[in-house]
């Protein structure tokens, strides 16, 4: 059996549908003895989610919590075919990682001719 040693895929209260504050995750990460840990919250276009604001703060946070090294990402949402996303380059750039999803609220699914013929 393997332990798991990185977990880059975590949510907090502050996207709108987790559990756990920022510091619980990191605590539980610190208990699991993860070699790192990240955080990845919703950006904007998700319902309930963080704000661009919220992005720019990471700043204040350490990134080592519960002597885990922790990264502090997005997981941002793909807005179009063309592959827009929902948080800017500066915000981006404020972020130590992000995670491109496709989400049912952001995008319709189907293909491009489906939902982009002309009606």
């Amino acid at each position: 059996m393997y332990d798991d040693i990185v977990d880059l895929h975590t949510h907090t209260i502050a996207c709108g549908h987790a559990y756990n504050t920022l510091y619980e995750m990191a605590q539980a990460a610190a208990a699991k003895k993860l070699a790192l840990f990240g955080s990845s919250e919703h950006a904007p276009a998700a319902p309930g989610s963080c704000t661009e604001s919220y992005f720019r703060n990471y700043k204040v946070i350490p990134r080592r919590l519960f002597g885990v090294p922790t990264l502090l990402g997005a997981e941002l949402n793909i807005m179009d075919y063309e592959g827009r996303l929902d948080l800017p380059d500066s915000v981006l750039a404020r972020v130590d990682y992000c995670i491109a999803s496709l989400h049912i609220n952001c995008l319709e699914s189907g293909s491009v001719q489906e939902n982009t013929a002309p009606a």
